[in-house]
């Protein structure tokens, strides 16, 4: 690594913080999508919607991926600004407490808060482009993946815990039936929103 220019070692840390972002926002979009409406707009044919619903129909798989890639990036990143914190200012424990600290504030700041926040905000924007990424790479990385889960499914199994299968959609109650309307009622055309209010649904 000592030959590599210190310029392409930047520019190698800075792409890790941006597939680390990638990550995070696209792990965040994907959680924050409304799974009513993501079912409906799968129906209505749009590729993104399939392709999340798919992908949220074996959730552990997806985050198992998708952390597994993070956590793997991130430990890269940090490596990478270590070693161009000692090309800078030398090897010391000062250069080490450095890169420690600098490397910490870049992933939180740019590869963790603002993507996941981003993500959060604006859900089907980011997770429908994503997913066209996100299927290819978990059919690349399935075997780490599923190595990985079966350690995971081993202790959730010790922990006597089974998780829902990610797909399945709950029925609601009339009163979350009653606020989901209120709160995205723009979302329902006119004539159900009469109805609602015919069935005292809608009524406050």
């Amino acid at each position: 690594m000592d030959d590599v220019p210190l310029q392409t070692l930047l520019l190698a840390c800075v792409a890790l913080l941006l597939v680390s972002a990638f990550f995070s926002i696209s792990e965040t979009s994907m959680m924050a999508l409304n799974r009513y409406r993501l079912k409906h707009l799968a129906k209505s044919g749009s590729r993104g919607a399939r392709m999340a619903s798919y992908l949220l129909g074996q959730t552990d798989k997806l985050l198992g991926m998708v952390l597994i890639g993070n956590n793997l990036v991130n430990a890269a990143a940090a490596a990478l600004a270590t070693l161009i914190t000692f090309r800078v200012f030398g090897q010391s424990e000062l250069s080490l407490s450095l890169a420690t600290l600098a490397v910490t504030f870049l992933l939180v700041v740019f590869s963790e808060i603002t993507p996941k926040v981003i993500g959060a905000s604006y859900p089907e924007r980011i997770a429908f482009p994503a997913a066209f990424v996100l299927r290819p790479l978990l059919q690349v990385v399935y075997p780490v993946v599923w190595f990985v889960n079966l350690f995971v499914r081993g202790l959730l199994t010790l922990l006597r815990f089974r998780p829902a299968p990610g797909s399945e959609i709950s029925p609601l109650s009339l009163e979350e039936l009653r606020t989901l309307v209120l709160e995205g009622g723009h979302f329902l055309p006119e004539n159900t929103r009469k109805s609602c209010s015919i069935f005292s649904i809608c009524s406050r």
